[in-house]
């Protein structure tokens, strides 16, 4: 038996009459598990409008009292941390193993910000005699949120956790492919004690994003997505803050004074873990030429261990991806990277064990990949990792900056000088030495190039989320007063 997965605005769920509903898919099992609502224009403009109503009450509310909101917030995810947790996992086939993990990186997410609520301050600027200047940071109103579908809960509470702290309202679209975690979580706030209102959630596809995106009454927009769509939001936000965090082809380089070991695991780890659906894994691996070949020889063999299978089962390391078009497209890119000389090390089809049923692609490894091929260039959003060699730092950087994206990249060197020169070098906003995909609510993550604009972390959040107001007042009589001479 089937859901209805109806959109939450002003504090609860709500069906219009006659309202036209998708089916929501188990990507593991092909089988329908809800049928979601598809809001109207109308639906839109009521949450835009909750959202500006309940944040004028949000804001007038003290930083503490905001912070044991979101403090709160953050109990009642863990309390509930294991619904949460099946419902991505039916939504995207994404293993239990990692869904259960994910309510304490929504709870850090909370509580972080919930600390940072006293925290989001201007400045004076002393710089004119005579004159108190000062900025002040004031929330921009309504935040129109727009999810991925790799990562439903953490996404969420990643974008709206600082957007609160800030003092704002904001409506939430989660991606159509991936919409059952956000409405809990939006009600798990109303119980925290936020006004009814202020956290709202929309359904549907693109033509509900287009419609939050144009609201007159959203003043910051928050974009988790491809290139050709964030350029289409860009275009429709023009005079909105905007924040967007884009495609990734993330660079892993490989020097041969590694602890190639490690390096092995988390290179395997950091491609393959959540079936490869993640902006910023280590997609293109480059590797110094006199260890190449022991080095992929020993990824396709830790690759091929992987335990792909069931989602809800514990043990599985690999489930299936999102939906059947994401399958379809990581297919073709595989079919075409064969056809133009390609060669599989490990993988590069359906695994046996999943049998004839989901969204399976075992984990590949490909090698001897042309540097225009499309498994190359492209983000593929699927458990693919190329492979490619290089002599000296300079081919590494070359090879690591040949690349329209600019999200992150990992370094791996036992050589401090030359882990620092590399990371100088790289054309991206996130660099790991010696470790893979370090994240934190404190730390800045963005893109350069096609990866993205702004940042959703950290002090780069807070600049995206508020507006900055200056005054300037005369405090000293004689201080001059720009006027026309008498």
């Amino acid at each position: 038996m089937t859901t209805l997965e109806r959109p939450f605005i002003a504090g609860e769920r709500v069906h219009e009459f006659g309202a036209a509903t998708f089916s929501s898919i188990n990507p593991a099992t092909e089988a329908v598990i809800a049928e979601v609502v598809q809001s109207s224009v109308e639906q839109v403009d009521a949450a835009v409008r909750a959202a500006s109503a309940a944040q004028r009450e949000w804001a007038k509310r003290s930083p503490d009292a905001r912070a044991r909101a979101l403090w709160r917030w953050s109990e009642l995810i863990l309390a509930a941390g294991d619904e949460l947790a099946r419902l991505d996992t039916h939504d995207i086939g994404r293993p239990i193993r990692d869904s259960t993990s994910d309510p304490a990186g929504c709870a850090r997410a909370a509580r972080y910000w919930a600390g940072m609520a006293d925290q989001i301050r201007g400045e004076q600027l002393p710089t004119v005699p005579g004159h108190l200047t000062y900025t002040a940071r004031e929330p921009i109103g309504v935040v129109g949120v727009i999810l991925p579908w790799n990562g439903p809960m953490l996404s969420m509470c990643n974008r709206v956790a600082p957007a609160l702290a800030c003092g704002n309202g904001v409506v939430v679209k989660p991606s159509e492919w991936s919409p059952m975690s956000a409405g809990l979580l939006a009600e798990l706030a109303i119980d925290a004690g936020l006004p009814a209102g202020l956290l709202n959630v929309v359904l549907g596809d693109g033509r509900v994003g287009a419609a939050l995106v144009e609201h007159r009454g959203v003043g910051a927009v928050s974009f988790t997505g491809s290139v050709a769509t964030g350029r289409l939001i860009a275009s429709a936000a023009a005079g909105k803050a905007i924040t967007m965090e884009l495609g990734g082809k993330s660079p892993n380089i490989v020097f041969a004074d590694a602890d190639l070991e490690t390096a092995v695991d988390a290179a395997v780890w950091g491609v393959f873990a959540n079936t490869g659906q993640v902006c910023c894994a280590g997609t293109r691996l480059i590797v110094e030429r006199t260890v190449a070949e022991e080095f992929v020889a020993q990824v396709a063999t830790r690759s091929a261990l992987i335990r792909v299978g069931d989602p809800l089962d514990e043990q599985t390391q690999l489930g299936p991806l999102a939906s059947k078009m994401q399958y379809d497209r990581v297919n073709r890119h595989l079919d075409d990277a064969i056809a133009g000389g390609a060669r599989m090390v490990t993988g590069g089809g359906r695994p046996a064990e999943a049998g004839d049923v989901g969204y399976y692609i075992a984990p590949t490894v490909v090698c001897d990949v042309a540097p225009d091929s499309s498994v190359v260039r492209e983000e593929i959003f699927g458990p693919v990792l190329t492979v490619q060699q290089f002599t000296d730092e300079a081919e590494a950087v070359y090879l690591a900056n040949d690349t329209a994206y600019g999200l992150a990249a990992n370094i791996w060197t036992e050589n401090s000088g030359r882990m620092l020169r590399v990371a100088g070098r790289l054309d991206v906003g996130t660099i790991w030495g010696n470790t893979s995909r370090v994240m934190d609510p404190a730390l800045p993550f963005g893109g350069f190039k096609d990866s993205g604009v702004g940042n959703a972390y950290g002090d780069g959040a807070v600049q995206g989320l508020t507006r900055l107001k200056r005054v300037s007042v005369r405090y000293e009589t004689d201080a001059p007063v720009p006027r026309w001479p008498r």
